[in-house]
Order: C-alpha cells, then structure tokens, then sequence
C-alpha cells in the first residue's frame, strides 16, 4: 500500500514541477494513467444494473441476413464486420414492427436503442410492453421521435415492469428504412453500498473535495486503493492543478440539435459542446463520478477517427461525426471503452427549464488529459500557447462562443502556436453574422446555442455536413491568422460558402443550393469590409460575351439579359456550370435584395423577416418549382411590396417542366395556373417594388473586383430615389448602341413598341452591342429611373 501511495504521489508532483518549468516546451507530457492505477480501477467492483437478454424475437420485416437476432447478440457494427438488423432493402413497409421476447421474471426498468448510425434510424414510433406469457396483450408505454439521429436513444420506464414482450412500432426511419445495431433492455441495481462509503470522507460523490477534518485513517478505511489515492491526493495538495482543471468540471446545458435543427430549418449544429480534453484508448476502464443531475439525462460520447474518401479516390483520415455514447448515472459509474477518442459529455435540454451545470470528476487514471482552450475561460493567447504546448492527442480543441475548432494539434502549433484570439474572434464573427441574417436573435442564445464544430480532415478541401464543417488540414493557416483571411478574397468567400450551407434550408431548393448559400458569403465579405461582392454580371457590352460556351457547346456563363430577354430561361436553366445551376448568377439574385433593402435602407430587417416566414409557411412537396413561387410570395410578404417585375425579371414566371438532378432527382414543375396564383398573391400589395433587378454594388476600382462593372445602377442610385434631369440621347446603329448624358439613369431597355412595350433587351452600359437574336424592328431605346419610370429616348 505505501509503495503505491507513494508513486501515485510522486507522479502528481512531478507533472506540477514539470508544467512550471516550461509552459511551451512541445515535448512536453502529462501523466498518463500508471499501471498501478489502471489496475486499482479494474479492481472496482460496482452493482452494475443486469442487463436483459431477450429470449427470441419476431420482426414484420427484414432484409436476409440482417434479423432481429442480429440485434441482441452483443456485437456492434465496427467497420466491415456487419451484425443488425435491417428492413428490406427493396421494400420497406411502414410501420416496421420489432418484437423482443422475455420470460417475465424480472424487472425491465429502461432500454437502449444503438443505432447503426446511417439508414434506418429511427424516427418517430411507439413503444408497447406485454405481461402475459402469451404476448396477447399489449400496453402502449409511450410515443417518442428519435429524430433519426446517429446517437443511441434510452426510454426510462416511469414503474419497472416485468414485462413478456416489448414491441416497437417504427412510423419513419433515416432514408425510409428502419435498422437497429443493439437493442439492450436493463434492470436498475439500487445498490449505493459503496456511495455511502465514499460519502464518509468526500463532500459529495464527485470526490473531488475532502469534508472538513478528514483524517488518515478515515481515509484507510475505504473500501478500495483508488479512492484512498484521490482522497490522498486532495488532502496533500498534490492532486496535479492542470490535470484538476480538466478532470474535475462544471458541465453546462447545451440545446437539442436535433430540435433546432428542425425548427431554424438549418443542418445539425453539433452537440460536442462540451469537450473534455481527456484521450482514451479502446478497452480502457475509467471512473466517471457523476454530481447532482437534477433528474437530467447526461452521457460520455467518445469521438475518434474514421476513414473516407470523400470526393477523392484516395482514403484518408478526419475525426468523425460521433462516437459510442455511455449514458452516465448520478454517482459512480465504471465503463470500458470501445474505441480509441476524446471524451465529450453530452447534456442537451430545454435551456427554458434552466438546467443547472452538472459537476463530473473523471479522477486520475482514466483516461489521459491533452487539454483544450476555452475562450471564456482561459481568455488570453499566453494560456492559449500553454495549453497546446502541453497537449499530447492529435487532435485539439479550440472552443470559442459559437465555434469550435478541432483540429490537428501539430498543425496549430505550426501556423497558430502563441495566438488564436483573432482567430477564433473572427469566425465567431462571421457565425454571428451570418445568424444575423437568419432572424433567430429571439431565440439564440436563450434557447439555442449550439456550437459549430470545425474538423480538419487529411483530404478534400473544404465541405459542410451535418454536425461538421470541415477545412482540410494543409489549408488552416489560410483562415486561422487574420491577416491571411484577409489577404484573398477566397481565404473568407469559401468558409463563409460552407457554413452558409449550415443556415440557408429555409431560402433554398433544388436549382439553388450552389448560390442561396452566397447570400451569406457576400455578406462576409462585406462585413469585414475589404473586398466587394462576387458573381457574374448582369450584362455585358459585347452580345458574344453574355453567353460563353465550353468546346463541347456547354454553356459556362451566362449573364441575366441573355437568361431573360434573349433566350426567356426559367430560373432553374440560367446556364448549368455545377451541378445543373448557374451558382455565379443566381448568387446575384439574393445579393440584390440584400442591397436595395439593407444596405439601401428600405426595409433594414427584410432578410430576417423572409427567413421566418420561410420558416413559419415551409412546404412539404418535392416539387422544387413550389418553393420557388412560395419564395417569391414570402419575398413579397417581408418587404410588403408586388415583387411580380423582379422575380420575372429572373424567370421564377417561366413554366418549366423538367427532371434536375442536384445532389438528387427532382421533377420540377412550374404551371401557369402555379405562376398566375402566386401573380395574385403578390398583387395584394399596392406599392410596387422599384427595378433594383438592375442594381449593382461593384465599381471601377474596388478592390478584389473580378468582373466588369457597368456604367450605371449601382446601388447609391437606388439609396434615394432622384429623377433624371439630364437630356439623354441614345443611338442606334446597326446592333450598336451608344447613350449619352445617361448616369442618372439605372440601367437602358430596348421595347417592343408593337407588343404592349414588351421588353427586349437591356443594358447596364452606355454603349453595348444588342444580339443577333433580338428583333429590333419595332423597337424603342428608354431609359430607366430608378423609381421605375421609363423615358423614351430620341437621338
């Protein structure tokens, strides 16, 4: 006993003594769990709850070779090596009926559900417990929704039961199939033997402090050398600080992603919140000394590595989106690792029911600490450079208020090794903005507030996902010192791109989820106020210029007077440059709306009021041509005004029928009785909105400007409404235009004067070329007032 003591303590003050030396020596360690440690912890013994096994089961389907039996053998899916069940594959029939068998003669207090974390989670169903030995009758025990979330789901019993059967009734599940890797069914043991024991010497049962006057000997008597050592540790003020401060924590409340995902119409935030900084290793043991929950449901989820080849032929290596979950109980709980990660504790809830932090001590042994950066906590860029100095996972985090980076320690200590504030302050900037937009300042921080969480992956480039936006590993000095964000305009365009992948459901569909996303990426740019927008122009001098083709005739770009006057295109056929949509125009769209009504000061809150809309009147069909005329309407609704001359202006009025394909196959249909009704709806507001369709925000001399800025309608045009007072000619010549005195004008329309003044063709330039396709026969040259009036022009 002495000898252990001793080591145990020497191993304490040596990591202090170290750690004072040098705070940024790489090499640097923590104390890993000694051997004699890892063996006190195998020798604690706890009343475990029994765990039981069904005697038989029965499923309404399954695909052969994957039957409810494969669902209670005790052998999860890792890697290659399948064993759940699964619906057929080829025809699955909801509801899916799952049945497990008992003898009844033991208590059931809660179950388990592990999901295969793909296909077939579930979602919403029914839960019915049977007590008679025939099965006959059942008791429905409650409905739940699962939400077909990757992590394991538990259903606590309000009474134990002594139940014969448990029947699920699955209504929905991930991909319309249903599966199961493990279905684990406990009885609760009430033991607290070895609670009452600790509580002799420890405040509470988190041992992490001594009750006053403790002796030696009181110490002695407990039951086991593990907690004698913690005991010892506290009483001598051995107990390594640094290694204390992670292994002894308040844990807060995070929100439900799952729920929020759902409700702000947006992908999965992440629910690692709350990081650990603690590394273990498959089939280690652990202790986890759980505080007062206050009722509340609270897990270990273990995250470590998985390989893909994601959009590459080659595999590689990136942390995963989630890991093996231990569910933890108030008090002491001892769990065996499965596989290789870092620990995060899992507490999400109803933040309105005002959850109380939860203290947990993962004490000395289980596991080791790598540490991780708070910025709230550790504030500063000296304790930041000490934290990663000491780090020993590959892997680190970096928690800042609304992100979370994750990335590889080695390449932090490379490109970030003494500074991160500006980092982590920049991109909690750019989510905060971009959650400006949004309109959910009514309920974040309150009621949501979780993290992104940023991984950096040894291949790809850079993508968003549920639970992860990732920038691969070579990448990260590119966006985490400011001064190289600001250096390329892509260096911010990109993240943002991603992240608005994260926020932009409610304002996206089939044909828009390339350039929807933009809308955010723009306003980045404009936020941090160095470089103007980006995408294509609306119109260019040279006809030959506003379509370019490939050598195959595929058409690369497109501006929108070739979309809209030469060639009447739907919105979702301006020209395909990935996957099936014309992301650099159509990014022009929103970015225009943004401007006149924002930046031009005509409706300041037009964007937040448009996603809650789109939130409050979301459409259900699969029809992408529906959410497109709803956008309009709901466009209309925000800035209480007819928008019917805009969204013309950019084909959302053009019937269409087609089959597109972006990131799956849609049938998208546009009718005109869909496109007169949703004409009506518009209508129902008097003032009709002004032509900012021929609004730009770029000039000659911007910086980072890419394109070709037009002579007139940029946006000050547009900011107060003046009227020409100029004597504009124009000219034609052949296809030759040319405009004089015209800057006080928005932009130049040639009219079909012997078709109710049909428009033709226009320009943002005083001197263009008009296509080969565009009859000028009867046509007339106006200029256009940016309040919308329209002045025919003689030479």
């Amino acid at each position: 006993m002495k000898n252990i003591t001793t080591n145990l303590l020497i191993l304490f003050l040596c990591g202090s003594i170290l750690h004072a030396c040098s705070s940024s020596d790489k090499t640097l360690t923590p104390p890993s769990p000694s051997f004699e440690e890892e063996e006190e912890i195998k020798e604690i013994t706890l009343p475990e709850d029994i765990q039981i096994i069904p005697v038989g089961g029965k499923a309404s389907e399954c695909q052969p070779g994957s039957d409810i039996d494969k669902s209670y053998d005790g052998k999860f899916t890792t890697g290659a090596a399948e064993s759940h069940y699964h619906s057929s594959w080829s025809n699955t029939s909801v509801p899916v009926t799952l049945e497990y068998f008992f003898k009844g003669d033991t208590e059931i207090n809660y179950l388990i559900y592990y999901t295969r974390s793909g296909n077939g989670n579930f979602g919403e169903l029914e839960v019915y417990t049977s007590t008679d030995s025939a099965r006959k009758n059942y008791t429905l025990q409650g409905t739940y929704d699962f939400k077909m979330k990757n992590d394991p789901s538990r259903i606590v019993f309000k009474e134990g039961i002594k139940a014969t059967g448990v029947k699920f009734v699955v209504k929905s599940g991930l991909g319309n199939f249903v599966s199961c890797d493990e279905m684990h069914f406990f009885q609760k043991n009430t033991d607290k033997t070895l609670e009452s024991k600790l509580l002799t010497v420890f405040k509470d049962i988190t041992c992490s402090e001594l009750k006053p006057d403790v002796t030696d000997k009181e110490i002695n008597k407990l039951p086991n050398k593990y907690f004698i050592h913690i005991a010892e540790a506290l009483k001598n003020n051995s107990y390594d600080e640094w290694e204390k401060e992670f292994r002894i924590r308040k844990y807060n409340a995070y929100s439900n992603v799952n729920e929020w995902a759902e409700k702000l119409m947006t992908k999965h935030y992440s629910s690692l919140d709350n990081l650990t900084g603690i590394a273990v290793e498959k089939d280690d043991e652990i202790i986890v000394l759980v505080g007062d929950t206050d009722g509340r449901e609270i897990s270990l989820q273990c995250v470590g590595e998985e390989k893909t080849n994601f959009w590459e032929a080659k595999e590689y290596v990136q942390i995963a989106a989630s890991g093996d979950v231990y569910y933890l109980e108030h008090g002491i709980n001892k769990i065996k690792i499965r596989n290789n990660g870092q620990l995060f504790v899992m507490y999400n809830c109803d933040l309105t029911s005002n959850p109380k932090p939860i203290k947990i001590h993962i004490p000395s042994g289980s596991g080791t600490v790598s540490g991780f950066f708070d910025l709230k906590e550790h504030k500063t860029d000296s304790k930041y450079a000490e934290l990663l100095s000491k780090a020993t996972d590959k892997y680190f985090g970096v928690r800042g208020d609304k992100i979370i980076f994750y990335f590889h320690r080695d390449k932090l200590r490379e490109f970030v090794k003494d500074e991160i504030l500006s980092a982590i302050s920049l991109w909690d900037n750019i989510i905060g903005w971009e959650q400006e937009l949004m309109g959910i300042e009514d309920v974040r921080p309150a009621q949501v507030n979780n993290h992104l969480f940023a991984i950096s992956p040894e291949g790809a480039y850079m993508w968003a996902s549920d639970y992860r936006i990732a920038f691969v590993y070579t990448y990260l000095q590119n966006i985490l010192l400011y001064d190289n964000v600001m250096s390329a305009k892509d260096n911010a365009w990109g993240p943002a791109h991603e992240i608005g992948h994260i926020h932009q459901q409610a304002i996206d569909w089939p044909s828009s989820t390339e350039s929807s996303n933009n809308l955010f990426s723009n306003f980045i740019l404009y936020k941090l106020g160095k470089y103007c927008s980006r995408g294509t122009e609306l119109n260019l001098p040279k006809a030959a210029d506003n379509r370019t083709t490939d050598s195959n005739g595929n058409i690369t770009k497109m501006t929108l007077s070739e979309a809209h006057c030469v060639l009447n295109r739907p919105w979702c056929n301006f020209g395909s440059n990935y996957q099936g949509e014309n992301t650099e125009l159509h990014m022009r769209m929103n970015w225009q709306l943004w401007n006149y009504y924002h930046r031009c000061g005509h409706k300041p809150d037009f964007w937040q009021r448009l996603f809650k809309l789109m939130r409050e009147n979301r459409t259900t069909s699969n029809n992408p041509g529906v959410k497109q005329l709803l956008f309009a309407r709901m466009a209309s609704e925000a800035a209480q005004e007819d928008l019917t001359e805009f969204f013309e202006m950019w084909g959302f009025f053009v019937p269409v029928d087609t089959q597109l394909d972006q990131y799956g196959s849609y049938q998208y249909t546009v009718t005109e009785n869909m496109i007169k009704e949703t004409k009506q709806a518009m209508a129902k507001y008097p003032k009709k909105a002004k032509p900012f369709y021929y609004l730009e925000d770029r000039k000659a001399g911007d910086e980072g400007l890419d394109t070709t800025p037009p002579d007139v309608g940029y946006y000050t045009q547009f900011q107060t409404i003046r009227p020409i007072t100029k004597d504009i000619k124009g000219h034609i010549n052949g296809r030759e235009v040319t405009i004089t005195n015209g800057d006080e004008a928005v932009a130049f329309e040639l009219r079909d004067n012997n078709a109710d003044g049909k428009l033709l063709y226009f320009s943002t330039f005083t001197k263009f070329e008009v296509p080969l396709a565009v009859s000028l026969t009867y046509a007339k040259l106006y200029a256009v007032q940016a309040d919308g009036k329209r002045i025919l022009l003689e030479e």
